[in-house]
């Protein structure tokens, strides 16, 4: 996930504003002019992605800008290397067996280039293989306290694995949901499973691996939102936050908010213009 993507929406902000009365055209040079000093801001600090997004909005304000557009194709052929860098090494660190030091590399491909499917389909092999790791630890761990008290019957005899049915069934109705799209209802078959008590390790993992997955489709269905529904964004954007905690989410649900705000005013001042 990016932030990069919570700036696209103040490009609707910005058609917004285009297509509003005199006052709101007298509101946009200074709103322009503010996302020049950011994206000049950010561009000296290094933080290209951010820089190119200003850069966009200012470019989609005012077309024949000479300076965005030339800062525009810099900028982002300086991203697409970054990113194809930043990917190859995440593969050699793979290949290595360094999976943090990949997990870095695939991040900072995936923050340049956000749209780019490759470094984020390493990342969730890298998940799936943390996952699997610690799922081997634990049952290492279990062989071994069995072996440490070989005196005890229990420990002479294969574990018996516990199979609870009722919480494997909310499992299968949250994949069945999440492969829908139907994301709401998969929230709420989750909010149930969740509250079962169950010593099924199997079931319980994979409701593990689910709170991860529907904390990623809600944060994807938002960013699609973004452009056209802003309010359903944030909402779903609020519903990934409380699955996972994630950075980049809560910086786009507070910018998200923001324009939202900022929108809300300018509605204001041109409903009281056109009453006055």
């Amino acid at each position: 996930m990016n932030s990069r993507f919570l700036l696209l929406a103040t490009l609707v902000a910005i058609v917004f504003l285009q297509a509003c009365s005199s006052l709101l055209v007298d509101d946009l040079p200074p709103f322009i002019a503010q996302q020049r000093a950011m994206a000049q801001a950010e561009q000296s600090k290094g933080e290209l992605a951010s820089a190119l997004d200003h850069w966009r909005i200012v470019h989609l304000a005012v077309p024949g800008d000479l300076q965005a557009s030339q800062q525009i194709s810099e900028l982002e052929g300086e991203l697409k290397k970054e990113a194809a860098s930043a990917y190859r090494k995440g593969l050699a660190a793979l290949k290595s067996g360094r999976n943090r030091r990949a997990e870095k590399y695939f991040v900072a491909a995936l923050a340049a280039q956000p749209a780019d499917p490759a470094p984020l389909k390493q990342l969730r092999k890298i998940k799936s293989l943390r996952m699997n790791t610690l799922q081997h630890d634990k049952t290492s761990k279990r062989l071994l306290a069995g072996e440490a008290d070989k005196n005890k019957a229990y420990a002479q005899q294969p574990a018996v694995p516990v199979v609870d049915e009722r919480l494997r069934s909310h499992v299968r109705r949250i994949k069945a949901y999440l492969a829908a799209d139907q994301l709401f209802q998969a929230d709420a078959q989750y909010q149930h499973a969740a509250q079962i008590v169950s010593a099924d390790e199997v079931a319980r993992a994979q409701l593990a691996a689910l709170r991860d997955s529907l904390a990623d489709s809600y944060y994807q269905h938002a960013r699609r939102l973004i452009r056209s529904d802003l309010d359903k964004a944030i909402e779903y954007l609020q519903i990934s936050l409380r699955y996972e905690p994630d950075t980049t989410a809560q910086n786009l649900l507070r910018r998200s908010r923001l324009i939202r705000d900022k929108l809300t005013k300018i509605q204001g001042a041109s409903g009281g213009e056109k009453n006055n």
